[in-house]
């Protein structure tokens, strides 16, 4: 498991900032302060990873690093992502493995890397090192009747969820871990991926069922659905809003993702209720519990609630869950970008409270006793 990020001179940050990490990480602020940057600076971290796997048995040692098109990184020229006109160069570390993105002046978007490191210890020691690795960005893939069967082998749900209803029609017979099972109804006590998504997604969306087959002839996969209270058949997702198709692609990832590998997800709280957003929390510290280090960009500080009640239902220790504040000081014509870890005790008690922290509801509600005071 990984235990601390180092980014320097990548957008926002352009002194040396760490970003405390643990079994589950959550990264909160507002807008534009640096969480989606700790999210694609491990996708930059996994794409070093995987150009050193394809010139393993060969002496290239120095890589190509594309800022755009994959994994969903639109990143744009590799000049407008350095945040110090001090430094040419890009640093990310991951504990003790640290790597230096050197421009490319003969592709603007693309940064050289070099790798001294060993692939096979860096293999062993997992995390965004894996084999496997599992990303769902913020904008993920709305109601659709079809989904497009991809040609090649499919072992995840794909960047956007593209691949959710195909991965979920292979996997519906198959076992899931025992560990990862729903254990909050004893009559829902069926241990195969269909029914196990089926069980999780009633707990985060109450009342629905999914059925997904492949039509293989035609290469796509159809997904239909139904609310248990209504005397329907299945119906099209069109019927059912965005909150299911934007929650399915967690679920399924949560369930069959390989242990000791990382889970970065953006915005889990998507198109939910408060209350699917405390479970779908509840939900991503479960798989974290099991081995699946889990990376979270939210608003949400009801994603947060759900994990801290995980927490305490399941024995977490305190060190186990990674809350980073990120903010902005201003001072003068001086911008300064920090993360902050916020501790927590035995309790699931939040050790530290700084100024705009989850704390807009208790700012409205001052504003409201003002103007009624009028």
């Amino acid at each position: 498991m990984h235990r601390e990020l180092t980014i320097e001179n990548f957008k926002c940050f352009s002194e040396k900032t760490k970003v405390k990490l643990g079994k589950i990480t959550v990264c909160l602020g507002s807008n534009s302060v640096g969480k989606s940057s700790v999210i694609q600076a491990c996708i930059l971290l996994r794409q070093i990873y995987e150009q050193a796997m394809m010139f393993k048995d060969t002496q290239v040692k120095e890589y190509n690093i594309r800022l755009n098109d994959v994994y969903g990184l639109q990143l744009g020229d590799a000049e407008h992502i350095k945040s110090s006109k001090s430094s040419e160069d890009i640093c990310l570390k991951i504990d003790g493995y640290e790597f230096i993105l050197s421009s490319n002046s003969k592709s603007p978007m693309e940064m050289i890397v070099r790798n001294s490191y060993d692939i096979g210890k860096m293999s062993s020691d997992k995390g965004l090192f894996s084999k496997g690795f599992y990303y769902l960005n913020a904008e993920r893939k709305g109601p659709r009747n079809y989904q497009t069967i991809d040609s090649k082998l499919v072992d995840n749900c794909g960047v956007y969820g593209e691949n959710t209803v195909h991965l979920l029609s292979v996997l519906g017979t198959r076992k899931v871990e025992d560990l990862r099972c729903f254990s909050m109804d004893k009559g829902k006590k069926v241990n195969t991926f269909g029914k196990q998504v089926e069980y999780w997604m009633d707990y985060v969306i109450p009342g629905i069922e999914i059925n997904a087959d492949d039509m293989t002839d035609l290469r796509i996969s159809r997904m239909s659905l139904r609310q248990s209270a209504l005397d329907t058949g299945f119906l099209s997702p069109y019927n059912f809003g965005f909150g299911i198709s934007y929650v399915l692609p967690i679920i399924l990832t949560g369930l069959m993702a390989e242990s000791g590998s990382v889970f970065l997800v953006e915005n889990p709280e998507a198109h939910l209720h408060p209350k699917g957003q405390s479970h779908i929390g509840y939900f991503l510290a479960n798989m974290a519990l099991v081995g699946v280090q889990v990376i979270v960009e939210t608003h949400s500080e009801h994603v947060l609630n759900g994990i801290r009640i995980a927490a305490l239902k399941n024995a977490m220790k305190p060190e186990d869950i990674s809350v980073n504040f990120f903010s902005v000081d201003s001072n003068g014509r001086n911008t300064n970008h920090k993360v902050e870890n916020i501790g927590l005790n035995e309790r699931m008690d939040l050790e530290t409270w700084p100024e705009g922290f989850l704390d807009q509801e208790e700012e409205d509600l001052r504003t409201l006793r003002e103007l009624r005071r009028r």
